[in-house]
């Protein structure tokens, strides 16, 4: 990774432990330090002894030295520039400068990502600035980088202590997705009907169209540690949705407003927590009438396991009552479950392999199905400040019964997959900018809902 252990003669090491004391007096003096004999010494050092000599005056906070030095004798080896940066961000951390010790640590991980000594120094600095979102993805990758089981389940543990460090948390978000199905519209003119033994027109609405979707919102959260073994979880969040057909003429309008809440009570223990509460969600879908048209709310369970000091398995189990008009005739019910396991790799790699179960019960029995799915992610840093994400998933959609128009039980089988890049150098108030392509594929028994798409999502993150 380009910094290596001090490697020096017993002279230039006596010499250099002269350096260090008196880098370490308790008033210690930019003269007393860079002493011609001194500086001698430091000339005579090789590339990877003067990069450790940079970085003990640091810790010693002998910033002024380690910045003179580093700028009368330039590192040259073949790491010198992120070697260079290195330095120049412990200094400015030590300078309490921590945006622009950030930049240069993530400067250096840009062009290389395994350099886990940076990482390390950055997630430091995002934890003192408070960018816990951030801290969290370094510190993921730095459990998979760590030498020893022990030294990543420090990283582990460091990890759960975050989310109880502070009550409060608040984020937003913005997406712009354009589409070239924004409606998941059928593409054919007609669907074929073995009730009726013969075609039958698909209406404009129900044909596929291109678009893009807008949305954004705003998520907060607040957590209490009632006692050392439970700690109480609420959560809320607001978003709006607009979305903007093209394909006769633009059309702009309103898809949604959405609210959501959930209350959990976990219990902690050192492998993970078990939680117990309950979620509900609202929506709007016309500001002229501002009514709530879909409402649910239900019990919740959940389950997170540290498997291993790079092993995360997450789970959880919704039951929702689900009202679409408030009047009490078009009641749902929704038994949702799935799982994730994660697994952080070296080398800035982890992969995500999850699953899950979707039981939806209708009063109208052919809209009542049962989902089985999984997919895998893998997320990889790789050079010039380049994230890569690919995702791909398959879920399998089983219908309770036949569909009246088209005289056919329904079944669905849908594919998805999609890359995301993400330029991590570059910092736009503590986001990156991300890009993101999807493509869809659902082929159905019933043409009415064979469709396919392919999207594009721009997108701020903190995940870099």
């Amino acid at each position: 990774m380009g910094f290596s252990p001090l490697n020096t003669s017993f002279k230039q090491r006596a010499s250099l432990c002269a350096l260090l004391c008196l880098a370490s007096l308790t008033t210690p003096s930019f003269a007393s330090v860079l002493t011609p004999d001194n500086i001698s010494v430091y000339e005579s050092m090789d590339e990877t002894s003067r990069v450790q000599s940079l970085v003990d005056l640091t810790k010693a906070n002998e910033l002024e030295a380690a910045a003179e030095l580093l700028q009368r004798f330039p590192l040259t080896g073949p790491h010198a520039q992120n070697r260079t940066l290195y330095i120049e961000g412990l200094i400015l951390k030590s300078r309490q400068d921590y945006k622009g010790a950030a930049e240069k640590f993530r400067a250096a991980l840009a062009d290389d990502p395994s350099l886990t000594v940076v990482r390390s120094e950055l997630a430091q600095v995002l934890v003192i600035t408070g960018q816990d979102d951030s801290a969290k993805h370094h510190l993921e990758l730095l459990a998979g980088d760590a030498p020893n089981a022990e030294a990543a389940k420090g990283v582990r543990s460091f990890l759960d202590a975050m989310d109880t460090k502070k009550p409060y948390s608040f984020s937003g978000y913005i997406d712009i997705a354009p589409s070239t199905n924004i409606n998941s519209g059928s593409g054919a003119d007609k669907v074929y009907s073995n009730l009726f033994g013969g075609e039958i027109a698909i209406d404009e609405e129900s044909k596929k169209k291109s678009g893009a979707t807008i949305s954004g919102g705003v998520n907060g959260s607040y957590n209490k540690r009632i006692s050392e073994d439970f700690l109480f979880v609420a959560a809320g969040g607001m978003g709006a949705n607009l979305r903007a057909t093209f394909d006769d003429e633009t059309d702009l309008e309103f898809q949604s407003l959405s609210f959501s809440q959930s209350l959990e009570l976990r219990y902690m223990f050192d492998q993970g927590s078990i939680g117990i509460g309950a979620v509900a969600s609202q929506a709007v879908a016309d500001l002229s009438d501002p009514n709530i048209n879909y409402l649910a709310y239900g019990p919740r369970l959940s389950l997170r396991l540290n498997a291993s000091p790079v092993d995360t398995f997450t789970a959880s189990s919704t039951y929702e009552f689900r009202d679409l008009n408030v009047d009490g005739t078009h009641d749902a019910s929704a038994w949702t479950s799935d799982f994730a396991w994660s697994h952080a790799f070296a080398k800035a790699t982890s992969m995500t392999l999850y699953g899950g179960i979707d039981v939806i019960e209708n009063p109208l029995k052919y809209n009542s199905y049962t989902t089985l799915s999984g997919g895998l992610q893998v997320y990889k840093e790789l050079s010039h400040g380049i994230s890569v994400t690919t995702a791909a998933e398959i879920r399998k959609s089983q219908f309770s019964a036949l569909n009246p128009q088209a005289g056919a039980t329904r079944e669905d089988t849908r594919l998805m997959g999609g890359v995301t890049l993400t330029k991590r150098d570059l910092n736009f108030f503590g986001f990156a900018p991300a890009l993101n392509y999807t493509y869809v594929w659902n082929g159905s028994n019933i043409s009415l809902y064979d469709y396919d798409s392919h999207s594009i999502d721009f997108r701020l993150t903190k995940d870099f």
